[in-house]
């Protein structure tokens, strides 16, 4: 009996001190099967010594731990999961041992105060938007065997100044956007694309060679690149995308004959672009490719360029100059808006001021061109635009004219004027050219009795008077002018 009291009494003794000692602290690392998955630590700890053993850190382990200034990785350590370092803003130094092999993506996204990192030997590729964001980054020591470069990588690195890239075969989406005080790049020679906002505001971009590889020069590679002066476009590049060099610095660009497409904007808004210069090949001039362009003051379209497309030179202020080919038919009224001080125009290797663009002599089959160019030409005016327009039409109209009286045997100068010669007619008539019409008027298999009731019918009173006077000035026998002054009466029931 006394010694089951005493194992009693022992009993209780041992409870009671248990309930009033200390809790146990709870472990700063939870570790499972050498995978460091949380950390728990206090918010004033600034250094962490990770345990030996670890061979992964996982999944956002230290995710927001916003104090942290210095983090020791042991040797052993293999990977590095997505986004485990994420939003550490206060981190200055990271410490990563040559066993890790795989960093995964986002690993150091928002590290504000990162300032240099070391990346392990054994490192294949740079996974995306792996140091996005780390504002105060400066140097970066990429190891030979990268291979693969992903996605928006380096995107934000506000005090990157200069990388150099390894072999790796193309430069990804938003590597570098918003690089702001990156100043030179080198890229490797295995590359083949020039991702979408590469270079994206990068604004002190200086120095950068595109190797010959380079086939693709995507959307917003280069824009706002505010400091780029010049860049050379390699002879394989097929395609520049939409907005890629807007708003850059260029002040020359030599564009190859391999280019099959170039987005919108290309070129657009570049304040200091002064020179350009077309390769043979080229087929169209694209809408908007150089819009604003305010210091281009002279371009010349090669041999070959069939279209000028809407808004290509808008707005292209001090332009003087431009040469088009013979092979160009087709010039969209806005391509010229607003070229206040375009005044000499060379087509078909013979040069024209702007106000004398109709000339004798200007043009050569096919017809449709000739207005396409005049009437783009004529819209660069800006306080007389309508009038120039009308002026210019009706001389290219009176051109055309005199040479089918020259030479009436010209078939296709004959087919057109036949499908046309209403509103060409009424063209003279406006600018009130009386002689001419007379001349049309005798020519053989022109005007008829049938074509002038037709004209009558498609012209305004104004125009159908007009050539009513004409015709009792001129005694024809073939138009009947009484029953033409009844025709007119009878239309506008006079």
């Amino acid at each position: 009996m006394k010694q089951k009291l005493q194992a009693l009494f022992r009993n209780v003794q041992e409870k009671f001190r248990n309930l009033h000692s200390a809790p146990e602290k709870p472990q700063k690392f939870q570790i499972i099967q050498g995978v460091l998955i949380k950390c728990q630590i206090s918010p004033y700890e600034k250094e962490l010594v990770i345990p030996g053993g670890v061979t992964a850190i996982g999944t956002a382990a230290f995710y927001n731990c916003r104090n942290i200034e210095k983090i020791i990785l042991p040797d052993g350590v293999q990977i590095i999961r997505s986004s485990a370092f994420e939003n550490c803003r206060r981190l200055k130094t990271v410490r990563l041992p040559d066993s890790i092999t795989s960093i995964y993506e986002r690993a150091f996204t928002g590290c504000d105060c990162l300032e240099e990192i070391q990346l392990p030997p054994k490192l294949t590729v740079i996974s995306k938007y792996l140091f996005k964001d780390c504002y105060v980054l400066k140097q970066i020591r990429i190891p030979k065997k990268i291979t693969s470069v992903q996605e928006s990588a380096f995107s934000g690195c506000l005090s990157l100044e200069e990388i150099s890239l390894p072999l790796c075969r193309d430069i990804p989406d938003s590597l570098f956007r918003n690089c702001r005080n990156l100043k030179t790049v080198s890229i490797p020679s295995a590359s083949g694309r020039i991702g979408k906002g590469a270079f994206h505001n990068c604004e002190n971009l200086k120095n950068i060679v595109l190797p010959s590889r380079i086939r693709i020069i995507s959307d917003n590679a280069f824009q706002n690149c505010l400091n780029l002066p010049g860049i050379q476009i390699p002879e394989n590049v097929e395609f520049i995308g939409f907005e890629a060099f807007k708003n850059s610095g260029l002040e020359h660009v030599v564009l190859p004959s391999t280019i099959t497409q170039v987005g919108t904007d290309a070129f657009a808004d570049c304040k200091h672009l002064e020179r350009v210069r077309f390769s043979e090949g080229i087929k169209e001039i694209y809408p908007s490719m150089f819009r604003n362009c305010t210091e281009l003051k002279e371009i010349r379209i090669p041999e070959g360029v069939r279209t000028i497309k809407q808004n290509a030179f808008s707005g292209c202020v001090n332009l003087t100059d431009i040469t088009i080919p013979d092979s160009v038919f087709s010039v969209s009224y806005t391509a010229f808006t607003l070229c206040h001080n375009l005044r000499n125009v060379t087509l078909h290797g013979m040069h024209f001021s702007v106000r004398t663009l109709c000339d004798t002599g200007l043009y050569s089959a096919p017809y449709d061109a000739m207005v396409s160019i005049t009437s783009a030409i004529s819209a660069a005016s800006h306080k007389t635009a309508a009038i120039l327009h009308d002026q210019k039409i009706a001389a290219v109209y009176q051109y055309l004219f005199r040479k089918y009286l020259r030479n009436p045997e010209d078939k296709n100068l004959s087919d057109y004027i036949h499908e046309n010669l209403n509103l060409m007619f009424c063209s003279l008539i406006a600018v009130k050219d009386t002689e001419l019409i007379r001349k049309l008027l005798t020519a053989e298999n022109l005007f008829t009795k049938e074509t002038v009731q037709k004209f009558i019918l498609f012209a305004n009173q104004e125009q159908a008077y007009e050539i009513q006077i004409i015709l009792s000035e001129f005694q024809h026998t073939a138009f009947a002018p009484e029953s033409i002054a009844e025709m007119i009466d009878h239309k506008f029931e006079l």
